[in-house]
């Protein structure tokens, strides 16, 4: 039956069917103005939300902090017709941002840019579930062919969509409401551990040409070693060019790192056992057992299209064979380092800072073996290492224990939206 979801409400299982509408007979659109550089950076005022403002903690759901505020005085002098029916619904309408399709919940008089759009909804919504409803619109679909995607106004507001009573409306806001709040919490949470490791990334690592980090375990008082990589690195390990296309999921005898993977997929340090690698896709007579990774190697990522270059692994728990594949750089250590802690070192801000300078090309940015070899490292002894591989190791996991709970309620909630709408 049309209009009519496979789960409902008790209370509303034997009601009418949700009625057909269009987004622009129960509500209306609001473009955003330009906003000069110039008038940006205030602190008071009236929000001024760009699309970036999305990505804030805490504007996981709904907007409650901005980047921008303008005063009156501004406001008066551009002419800009702040946003005052609230609440409305706020989301990007051109460009790359568009096809992220998010949307946010403003309940305060507001002013967007031009780079986006908001849905004011009429008395016959209740917000929550307008909120929800747009979730569950693929607003991309409706984007105008151009060099850039775009929409405007009556693109939107021409959208069909299903609307239930208001009773049943205020239901499903409410119980969406709730799981939202706890899905922004999750990732509020899983943020704030991130942001934590970074900090520390950044304290427990001695800066360079110093000799002792800021933030230390309280047993350790020696100054770090400082060497050249190359001096305790080798450098000669073979890697192979295949292409993604030689790369296979299902079983295999050969897995291999690819450097898209290094960039995007993996963490600081790759578990052989447990991390989703790749084999190739079939017998190569350029694939020979010297070129066969061991345990504690850095495998680099020497290309990229931004300054992520030189982003890289350290490999552990290696129980088969593994060659390192296109666009890669292999350190093999010529001393014994401790479990996991280059591989926290060399992706830390204080080691990339001397990668960074070194990074050539225009369109596509690349690094050079020879340049790895004369960077600095810095590294205490092997028990300091062994402590900071080791806690680096636990907040990993626990950060990835919060990723796979917010995934999970990700998919529940995708899940709901399926049963829950027509």
């Amino acid at each position: 039956m049309k209009n009519i979801p496979k789960l409902r409400f008790p209370e509303f299982k034997d009601t009418e069917p949700w009625e057909q509408r269009r987004l622009g007979e129960v509500g209306e659109t609001k473009s955003g103005v330009g906003f000069p550089d110039d008038e940006q950076g205030g602190n008071e005022g009236i929000p001024f939300y760009k699309v970036s403002d999305m990505n804030n903690i805490g504007n996981e759901y709904q907007m409650t902090s901005s980047n921008n505020y303008v005063t009156e005085a501004q406001i008066s002098r551009r002419k800009w017709k702040v946003i005052d029916k609230v609440p409305a619904i706020m989301f990007a309408k051109v460009g790359a941002a568009l096809l992220l399709n998010r949307k946010r919940l403003v309940n305060k008089p507001f002013l967007i840019d031009n780079n986006t759009m908001a849905y004011i909804p009429s008395s016959e919504w209740d917000i929550n579930f307008c909120k929800v409803l747009f979730d569950t619109i693929n607003l991309p679909k409706y984007s105008q062919v151009g060099a850039l995607p775009s929409y405007n106004g009556s693109d939107i507001e021409a959208i069909k969509i299903p609307l239930p009573s208001l009773p049943e409306q205020e239901r499903i806001g409410s119980f969406f409401q709730t799981l939202d709040a706890t899905i922004a919490s999750h990732q509020r949470k899983l943020e704030h551990l991130k942001m934590r490791k970074k900090g520390l990334l950044q304290k427990m690592f001695p800066k360079n040409g110093e000799s002792f980090p800021e933030i230390r375990f309280p047993e350790f008082t020696d100054a770090w070693e400082q060497r050249r990589l190359g001096e305790v690195a080798d450098f000669s390990v073979k890697t192979n060019s295949l292409s993604r296309e030689k790369l296979v999921i299902v079983e295999g005898d050969v897995k291999n790192i690819h450097y898209g993977d290094i960039l995007v997929k993996y963490n600081n340090v790759l578990d052989y056992e447990s991390s989703d690698i790749p084999f190739i896709a079939e017998s190569e007579p350029g694939v020979k057992p010297e070129m066969f990774l061991q345990d504690g190697d850095i495998v680099f990522a020497d290309a990229a299209e931004d300054y992520s270059v030189g982003k890289c692994i350290e490999l552990t728990n290696i129980s088969g064979n593994i060659v390192s594949g296109l666009h890669t750089i292999v350190a093999r250590p010529r001393i014994n380092f401790a479990s996991y802690f280059m591989g926290y070192y060399l992706n830390s801000d204080i080691y990339r800072k001397q990668v960074l300078p070194m990074i050539q090309g225009a369109k596509v940015s690349s690094i050079s073996k020879r340049n790895l070899s004369i960077t600095e490292i810095s590294f205490p002894s092997l028990p300091e290492q062994e402590r900071i591989g080791s806690f680096f190791q636990t907040l990993d996991a626990t950060i990835a224990s919060h990723q796979r709970k917010l995934e999970h309620l990700k998919t529940l909630k995708k899940g709901l939206l399926q049963q829950l709408f027509p």
